[in-house]
């Protein structure tokens, strides 16, 4: 069954931790019956308004009955019984976000249908797995896949990584992650320790080196390409390897690039400069537009610039974006008008407020 309480109230979390940039809310795995969103999380009106609005537009709640009024309570029981009538009135489709920044973003519906028909392959790709164990969100659509239709389909238990220890990670554990959650897992759990687990990773483009790490400590790893536009399209089991297209994509030779599913009969655009090797395998060569993938989500250098060249300290800069051994990061050269040490710090005060987290340049420069 797909659409539990503890499924619906975790999307529900993994949202509201989108807002208070806190993962998940800064909750465990399971939470208190009678949690109040405004009491215990500390979400005003406002924040209300804009976590019903991101969960209307993903359930599609506004089409169902008007009992389903997220708004007419705080609690958490009450914002999960409105999901679960609404999808038990209508499951045919759901929405998600793409994870874009600068008013990037876009919405992107897919038929319930075409998830499961992805979802039923994946569980015969990756064989059921004695947990699943989550760094990711689920209101996006590789985490609603991985971390509520695979247990699902799998009939198999859903820990949030937050919850466990190195011990709690067995040889049958698959741990759900993005390239930035498993630096910070390589990082924090591995050292020169051995991590014996399955694994599997997608949003970004994995660096060869934290790949190779990985393997070398055990994990036994599968990097998905895909986006949010396409579901996933291709897997492989090593940095140096070829995707393999999913068994219903199909790779078009047109300009611009499309993938169709045969199992569906959508077509999609390809938003990556592709080499194709076969009819089944792809090597991918980065982005059509000015995009890069920083921790799983597309920031825009000329957008960060133009941010930054708002300030009032600031009379020029610039930013662009390096891959090191694999691993991108932003780069930013800003000119102040008068250089001092109290205008280099209030410029940085001032980038730090007006960029996310993802968008802060990793290496700044000021002169």
């Amino acid at each position: 069954m797909i659409w539990t309480t503890d499924n619906v109230q975790r999307i529900i979390l993994d949202v509201a931790g989108r807002i208070l940039k806190i993962p998940h809310a800064g909750l465990p795995t399971q939470v208190r019956a009678d949690l109040d969103l405004s009491l215990d999380l500390g979400l005003d009106s406002l924040r209300r308004m804009e976590l019903a609005a991101y969960l209307n537009e993903l359930f599609g709640l506004l089409q169902t009955s008007a009992t389903n009024y997220l708004l007419a309570g705080t609690t958490l029981e009450h914002w999960t019984n409105c999901i679960l009538r609404a999808r038990s009135d209508d499951d045919r489709f759901l929405t998600f976000r793409t994870s874009g920044t600068g008013g990037a973003t876009k919405s992107i519906t897919h038929s319930m249908a075409s998830l499961v028909s992805e979802a039923q392959f994946l569980a015969q790709l990756l064989a059921p797995p004695g947990q699943i164990i989550s760094s990711v969100p689920a209101n996006h659509i590789y985490g609603f896949l991985y971390t509520v239709l695979l247990p699902s389909l799998w009939k198999r238990p859903m820990r949030l990584l937050t919850d466990v220890s190195m011990a709690d990670i067995e040889a049958d554990s698959l741990l759900v992650g993005t390239p930035f959650t498993w630096q910070f897992i390589d990082q924090s759990f591995l050292g020169a320790a051995k991590l014996p687990c399955r694994g599997v990773s997608s949003t970004a483009p994995m660096p060869p080196g934290l790949f190779t790490r990985l393997m070398e400590a055990g994990v036994s790893l599968t990097e998905v390409y895909g986006s949010s536009d396409t579901g996933g399209l291709g897997f492989r089991h090593a940095p140096d390897a070829p995707f393999v297209l999913f068994p219903y994509v199909v790779l078009s030779r047109s300009e611009p690039l499309t993938v169709t599913r045969t199992d569906t009969s959508e077509t999609f655009v390809i938003p990556d400069r592709l080499e194709q090797l076969s009819s089944r395998e792809i090597r991918l060569l980065g982005r059509l537009d000015d995009a890069v993938q920083i921790a799983g989500v597309n920031v825009y250098p000329t957008h960060i610039r133009q941010i930054i060249e708002q300030c009032p300290l600031v009379a020029e800069c610039d930013v662009y974006a390096k891959a090191v051994a694999g691993d991108t990061q932003l780069y930013a050269a800003v000119h102040l008008r008068a250089l001092s040490d109290s205008s280099r710090e209030a410029c940085l005060r001032w980038i730090r407020q007006h960029l996310s987290a993802p968008e802060l340049p990793n290496h700044l420069y000021l002169y």
